[in-house]
């Protein structure tokens, strides 16, 4: 019997490092277009096109949570109460949401110039933007489903192929049409992922055939708290930009988003394996395998931490590459965004556990305080202090985040984590903020540290390979972190 339990924990870790993988190659193969294709961007858009570009990417973002509810996010968990007529609910749920997307265009119909202004877009854009947003749930309800089947290479191959497609495509358009730019690349980025959504809709829509009230009733319940949870997330995201360019300019916008985007590769990777991670810590709370989630959870924690000490490090030749010298400045953003990524990397441990216990409306509750938090601060600091500013009260808000979930979670009762491990290194990374912006002024002394560190990290691998070997094969994570510890 044991032997068996064992042998389906073997398959089952597999399926998530499996998937974890693919997710991993998939997104970094669509950044990696956007690492390729933003130099090129940088340089033949100028800083102000640049913000104003950002700032509808911005706006795009919280319009597909406002306006399609966020629906999806009930998906993975009517994996477990209607698996068996799952297409039915997707249908049920993509056809509710086009209704709601479509009341919301009628309000800017109703309201032209006051929405005008609100987004700081014109008609024609807008008009863009809607067509985008009545398509675009079909997309993560396909990544969704793809992802609790463990159907990964499917999943990795549509969102390569709509990625690269629409970022090279509006590459090709910028590029012929430089003397309008601006709006060469938001048709060239948007139309080509209009038609892959359109297509993938309308396949759900036929294979579902129906749209039941008790579906569209379910996914509401458990949709609306999350779409406050993450319409606050992404205001933490993005209403830097968006305040930015209301409270100083486009140019600075620009500055900063661009810094920002640097730190795309670290994002990606924290995406790509919460992906994997999430399904799995379902299915670990779903067994009451709690020792299994908390032991593995120091490695998963540490290769994390690892990756993003050394991005820090090599920051400013990556700002470079991706905007040359007139963006140099911007480099002192990096730091407190890369720290701030980690307590989102932590606190996201302790979100999957509220989810899967239905606590959305607490999940909500703690992001909505922090988004406040970061408006508030963002009106006060960014007039006073400039651009610069906006990257720490991202940092404050996500230590908010963190502090909420951890206590949110310890009174399910249950010790899911070692909360003093992560409190450690979650600290030490604070400290290390004003170290490495001391380093940014002395080249000579970061390029030394780095070859001390990757020397370091060789002797590591080299001297304990075979432990290390031996414990990824028999799943003894903890051996590893004792070396790490040494």
């Amino acid at each position: 019997m044991n032997t068996k339990t064992s042998d389906m924990d073997k398959k089952q870790d597999n399926k998530v490092i499996k998937a974890g993988v693919w997710y991993t190659i998939s997104n970094f193969i669509v950044k990696g277009i956007t690492f390729i294709s933003m130099p090129i961007f940088t340089r033949i858009m100028s800083p102000e096109d640049i913000g104003i570009y950002s700032n509808i990417a911005s706006w795009v973002v919280i319009l597909v949570i406002i306006t399609t509810f966020n629906l999806q996010s009930a998906l993975m968990l009517a994996k477990y109460d209607y698996k068996e007529d799952i297409n039915s609910f997707i249908s049920s749920n993509l056809l509710l949401s086009s209704g709601i997307v479509t009341l919301f265009y009628i309000l800017t119909l109703i309201f032209p110039t006051f929405f005008e202004n609100l987004l700081m877009m014109d008609r024609n854009i807008i008009n863009l933007i809607f067509v985008y947003l009545f398509f675009c749930s079909s997309i993560d309800m396909l990544q969704v489903k793809n992802r609790f089947e463990y159907k990964y290479k499917l999943s990795t191959l549509i969102s390569i192929g709509s990625s690269v497609f629409s970022v090279v495509i509006s590459l090709i358009c910028t590029l012929i049409y430089k003397e309008n730019a601006l709006l060469a690349r938001i048709y060239g980025f948007y139309i080509p992922q209009i038609i892959v959504y359109a297509l993938i809709y309308f396949y759900f829509i036929i294979k579902g055939r129906s749209i039941k009230k008790e579906y569209c009733k379910y996914a509401l319940i458990i949709a609306i708290p999350t779409l406050f949870h993450l319409l606050s997330m992404n205001i933490l995201n993005t209403s830097d930009r968006i305040m930015i360019t209301k409270l100083i300019n486009s140019d600075s916008t620009a500055f900063y988003t661009i810094a920002y985007t640097t730190t795309v590769f670290v994002t990606t990777l924290w995406g790509s394996m919460n992906n994997a991670w999430a399904p799995w810590t379902f299915d670990m709370l779903d067994e009451k395998k709690y020792n299994t989630l908390k032991s593995k959870s120091k490695p998963y924690f540490l290769f994390f931490l690892l990756i993003v000490y050394i991005y820090i490090l090599i920051a400013p030749e990556i700002l470079f590459i991706m905007g040359g010298k007139q963006y140099m400045h911007a480099v002192y953003v990096i730091p407190p965004v890369m720290v701030a990524d980690i307590f989102k990397f932590v606190y996201s441990l302790y979100v999957n556990i509220e989810a899967f216990y239905k606590k959305q409306k607490l999940i909500a509750l703690g992001t909505i305080l922090a988004a406040i938090s970061n408006i508030i601060l963002n009106y006060i600091f960014i007039p006073l202090c400039g651009y610069i500013a906006a990257a720490y009260t991202t940092l404050i808000s996500f230590i908010l985040l963190f502090i909420f979930h951890s206590l949110l979670v310890k009174k399910i009762k249950r010790d899911y984590y070692d909360k003093k491990f992560f409190l450690k290194f979650l600290l030490i990374s604070i400290a290390i903020i004003p170290i490495v912006l001391l380093l940014y002024k002395f080249n000579l002394i970061r390029y030394i540290l780095i070859s001390v560190v990757t020397v370091l990290i060789i002797i590591f691998l080299l001297k304990n390979r075979k432990i290390i070997i031996e414990s990824i094969k028999t799943k003894d994570y903890e051996t590893i972190i004792g070396l790490m510890k040494k």
